[in-house]
Parts: C-alpha cells; structure tokens; sequence
C-alpha cells in the first residue's frame, strides 16, 4: 500500500497546516474546551482538535474503499463509535492532535497521529511533528521510514537506560509493584506526547517507555512505526516465552512496554518487573 501510505502523509500534513497551526497560540478563552470525567478530570479538548480530526475523517475513508474511522473526538461524543474496531472492515484510528495540553498552553511537542487497522492488525500508520516537521510512516512488513529515510534505530549509548514512566493513572498496587528507581534505569520528565515518545523511541534516542492505561489511537500509529524500525511494543504483563503479547489495537491490557529493540526491551522488563535477589 504504498500509495496510501504517501496518501496519508499528505493528509497529516495538510490537516497540520490548514486546522493546527494557524491556531497555536492563538486559541482563546472558549477554544479549550474541558473533557473532564472521573478517571481524568484534567482531559481537555480545544476546536484545532475538533477541525483536524474533521478533515482528517473526511478524506481518510477514501483512500481504502469500505474504511471507516475512528477519532478520539467523535468517541468521546460517542463512545458506541469505538465498536467498530471489533467489526471486519478496515478502520482508521485518528488522534488528530497528540498532546492536547501542551498545544492548548501554547508549548510543544505536539504530534497528528493515524493508523489503518483490519481486524485488530495493524496495515499502516503515520506520525507527524508539525514543529518539526517530522513525518514518520511505516507498513508492516515493510519497514519505517523518518522524512523519507530507512529508519532504524540507533544503538543504546550506555549501560545506563533512560526512559519514561506514566503512571499517574497507575493503580497503587500497580505502581508499588515496581521496583523503584533500579540503578541501571534513569527516569525522565515525561514530554505528555506519545507522538514524540514513539518518534524518539523509534530513531534509539530514547530507550524505553511504559504506559498505563491504553487508547488505541495514542498507542497503535506509534507501535507499528518502533516495531518496523526494529523495536519492540509489547504488554510486560506477560513474558514472550508465554506467547505473543505484541500490543494490538484490540489489546485489553492497559499496560505497555516500549523500547527501540529487544535487548533494552529485556534489561527494563527485567528491572522493573523481575524479583531482585535478596541479600544474605
């Protein structure tokens, strides 16, 4: 599908220039809109999100005759809307804008983020960084690509892994079963953007992530693209010798580990989930 997936890239990019951009900072007081609820009462939603994911739905559904699509603002309008993920039909996952907070206080990252699914596989996606005007595809089996360039991810730079760990929505039994801060690990300050975190995660210069609580727009576009540059997206709940446990956009586990390859994959699940030897 290459064809498409240079479609598609265009679109993101056009959905950044036209309903974005022109409104980073210069949204007012009644274009941030709250979407507050129980499990997150900071969520929020401004009318770049609302534009982009309208053009985005508009043109996407052309591309693949019999498509349908998926926003995280039409879910959120109507959650009934996220069923057709179980269907047959191929589908669009769209977050039209990543990072919603950052853009609505007029900083970055901020990323457009899209993937094509077909019965819970993911067949293409696409990331794209309108500050950097960075665009990153990948097709499964097929490879990623950064700006047009074969992407592969660069080699850990030191024993030490430095990485990111989201749990503000982690339960406290969740969180407590982590080993604290083990000595090979270096925890970052999280960007709030997953379209970035999978966009470094993927060029090697960031070494792990993990996330809890899990849409699949934010997750399934990022995924694909680490997984086609040689990394590894994958739920560490369950061990690889226990089967596959790659994170699918149909995936109900709301935990998930990412790394630029196998290797660093191992060495984090192994220090935050792995019983440490005890002292005699």
């Amino acid at each position: 599908m290459p064809h498409v997936l240079e479609a598609l890239a265009v679109l993101m990019k056009e959905a950044a220039e036209r309903e974005i951009l022109p409104r980073f900072q210069h949204l007012a007081t009644g274009d941030i809109i709250s979407k507050a609820s129980a499990a997150d009462p900071e969520d929020l939603v401004t009318v770049a999100d609302r534009a982009a994911e309208a053009f985005l739905t508009e043109h996407l559904a052309g591309l693949v005759p019999g498509s349908l699509v998926i926003g995280e603002e039409a879910v959120a309008q109507t959650p009934s809307v996220l069923d057709a993920l179980h269907g047959d039909s191929p589908v669009w996952l769209v977050d039209p804008i990543d990072g919603t907070k950052n853009f609505a206080a007029g900083i970055g990252p901020f990323g457009v983020m899209v993937a094509l699914v077909e019965r819970g596989e993911s067949l293409l996606s696409g990331i794209y960084l309108p500050l950097e005007n960075d665009t990153y595809l990948a097709e499964r089996g097929s490879g990623a690509t950064w700006n047009g360039q074969r992407l592969v991810a660069h080699a850990a730079g030191s024993a030490e892994l430095t990485g990111t760990i989201y749990s503000r929505f982690m339960p406290p039994t969740v969180s407590a079963s982590l080993n604290a801060h083990p000595e090979n690990l270096r925890l970052a300050e999280s960007p709030q953007c997953a379209a970035f975190e999978y966009a470094r995660l993927a060029r090697g210069d960031h070494d792990f992530v993990l996330y809890y609580r899990l849409f699949p727009w934010d997750h399934v576009p990022g995924a694909l693209i680490v997984r086609e540059a040689g990394g590894v997206a994958r739920r560490p709940e369950r061990s690889a010798a226990a089967g596959d446990a790659d994170y699918r956009a149909r995936s109900a586990e709301p935990m998930l580990l990412v790394a630029p390859d196998a290797a660093r994959w191992n060495a984090v699940r192994t220090a935050l989930f792995e019983p440490r030897p005890t002292e005699t």
